[in-house]
């Protein structure tokens, strides 16, 4: 039996479908300027943490958190025994606790002179004091005492020429978290992941993400151009544009968590889309010149999506049956990317046909007006 289909008008429907296009990435951005995106660890900042621990439910591990101020906890892909905590910090101590704590430091020691101080928000593991003669030690730890600094207790001392080096070693997030566990459930937990990520750090790569995706979108924008036709070019990139902006829509509206691996996904839709884009654009150059395939521009784009759209309806499926596999069968760590490509494909499938050839055709249709 031939699965072919040959009699749709597509382009009788572009109007239609580019109203709903335009409807839906309008509140898709104002969904993501206004609620925008929940950012996991990567991009946000903090902390991480898989732990498993026997005999233990959710609410007793929530208990026990409540001392660390804002943690997000779950159930790691439905284990009753494993848990992932995230955290929005890095370490035990806020840094204007740190600097509270280094004024003080400076009124008790006035006999000397603090000739540098370091504590470093990305990693928080100590505080650094640099003076210029020795000082005494003990005045120091009663100052950390003093402060509420989470201090391991440990001062670590050297000389390096005139400069007398202080580091005040802090309790480290991690280590702090499983001791709280193991004194709050009875229980010892087996630490089975951590991810550390520094606010800055988090902000740099939010950045390089939006980066990448600009210019993915610039280089198909470029070879689009050269492959085929000027007038194919803007066609490509509203169709990825389109696809981007309502996944991210989507994400923004359920509050689901983006992190390095949805814009992973990101760049995956982009690339698939943009295949199903060239294989209609393919077609269309072909019909260009034809005049069997249509009397003018709108008809040869309607006969050559006609020509692909058998193709087109079997890749997005047998690519969607795998997508729906990861999506129920492939657990918590990959179900983000298998959900935001499902989205993805569907999207793009719908948008190589009602927005690119669209986008196409007011494209040639504005040259020739400018070239008359």
């Amino acid at each position: 039996m031939s699965f072919n289909i040959k009699k749709i008008n597509f382009s009788g429907k572009f109007k239609l479908f580019g109203i709903v296009s335009g409807v839906v990435v309008t509140l898709s951005l104002i969904l993501f300027f206004a609620i925008g995106l929940n950012y996991g660890v990567d991009f946000a900042g903090g902390t991480e943490m898989q732990v498993g621990i026997e005999g233990v439910q959710i609410d007793d591990v929530r208990e026990a958190m409540t001392v660390f101020g804002q943690v997000d906890i779950q159930n790691f892909e439905s284990k009753d025994d494993e848990f992932l905590l995230r955290f929005r910090n890095v370490s035990m101590v806020e840094e204007e606790d740190i600097v509270k704590f280094l004024a003080g430091v400076k009124s008790a020691f006035t006999d000397t002179e603090v000739l540098r101080e370091h504590f470093d928000a990305e990693v928080g593991d100590r505080i650094e004091i640099w003076f210029d003669k020795e000082i005494d030690e003990e005045k120091l730890k009663g100052l950390v005492a003093e402060y509420k600094v989470p201090a391991t207790g440990e001062i670590e001392y050297r000389q390096v020429g005139e400069r007398h080096i202080y580091r005040v070693m802090l309790l480290g997030l991690t280590n702090q978290i499983m001791t709280t566990l193991t004194e709050s459930t009875g229980r010892e937990p087996e630490l089975l992941r951590v991810e550390l990520v520094g606010p800055k750090v988090g902000e740099r790569l939010r950045y390089t993400a939006l980066q990448a995706v600009l210019y993915a979108l610039f280089a198909i924008l470029v070879y689009i151009a050269f492959r085929f036709n000027v007038q194919f070019a803007p066609g490509a990139v509203a169709a990825l544009a389109h696809d981007v902006i309502i996944t991210l829509g989507i994400w923004s509206l359920f509050g689901f968590q983006f992190d390095l691996t949805i814009v992973a996904a990101l760049m995956t839709i982009v690339g698939y889309s943009l295949n199903d884009t060239i294989v209609i654009y393919d077609r269309i150059r072909e019909n260009w010149t034809n005049a069997k395939k249509g009397a003018d521009v709108i008809e040869k784009i309607n006969t050559s999506i006609n020509e692909t759209i058998t193709r087109t309806i079997l890749t997005s499926a047998t690519t969607l049956f795998v997508l729906l596999a990861l999506l129920f069968f492939g657990g918590g760590t990959i179900s983000g990317f298998a959900l935001a490509m499902t989205i993805g494909v569907l999207i793009g499938t719908y948008s190589s046909i009602f927005v690119a050839a669209p986008v196409t055709i007011f494209v040639e249709k504005f040259m020739k007006k400018e070239s008359s």
